[in-house]
């Protein structure tokens, strides 16, 4: 009789378990589980965003060599060669400061063993000691010209375009032209205007009439 009473006792508590799991389950399927495209859908995927500016646009190369004196040498590729002209602007760091110099020549022909120019950089009236010095020199300068910064753009699909950020914080996909590029910027030729407002970030899944959150960046 004991063993009958016992195993009735477990049979309620086993069903009542059953019974309060189940009315757990039947409340977890009336709540919405939060996902990051719920989120996004309701508060906006969260985004950087930056401005197309108008300012002077340089291109560089980076040319390494040695000095004599204030002069630095340095032997280049053939495509660099044709980048580099006579007069053109370079710096040095030397000290934790910006020194300044101009390109006085480029050797038109190829040295025949090494295949490189000779180029010869003035750092005129400036003690340089004799060290190996790497050098920016400019190699072109459009002043006046739209730019975006380099993030902003996407090429997928073979052509360049951007997501503009409209007016009612949703986003849509333009093709833009560029003309070229440095390590910050692209020089723009068609598509964009300067102060209209573009995603900076992360453009893979964004959508055309996306809702967005701009989050404003903490980071210099």
């Amino acid at each position: 009789m004991k063993q009958l009473v016992f195993v009735l006792i477990i049979g309620l508590i086993y069903g009542a378990s059953l019974f309060v799991k189940d009315k757990q389950i039947q409340k977890q399927k009336m709540k919405e589980t939060p996902t990051v495209f719920t989120i996004r859908e309701k508060t906006g995927t969260p985004v950087n965003i930056t401005k197309v500016l108008r300012k002077s646009f340089t291109n560089n190369v980076i040319v390494t060599g040695n000095n004599l004196g204030s002069k630095i040498y340095a032997s280049v590729a053939p495509k660099i060669a044709t980048q580099i002209k006579p007069g053109a602007l370079a710096s040095i760091r030397l000290n934790n400061e910006s020194l300044y110099g101009s390109v006085v020549s480029v050797e038109k022909r190829a040295n025949r063993l090494s295949g490189l120019h000779k180029i010869v950089v003035s750092f005129a009236n400036q003690k340089l000691p004799t060290n190996l010095y790497v050098m920016n020199i400019q190699t072109s300068k459009t002043k006046n010209t739209l730019v975006v910064k380099r993030d902003a753009v996407s090429n997928r699909g073979g052509t360049d375009h951007v997501y503009i950020v409209n007016d009612d914080n949703t986003v849509q996909r333009r093709d833009i032209v560029t003309i070229s590029d440095n390590k910050d910027y692209f020089a723009i030729k068609s598509g964009l205007k300067e102060g209209e407002k573009v995603v900076l970030s992360d453009q893979r899944y964004l959508k055309d009439g996306e809702k967005i959150n701009i989050v404003e960046s903490i980071l210099e």
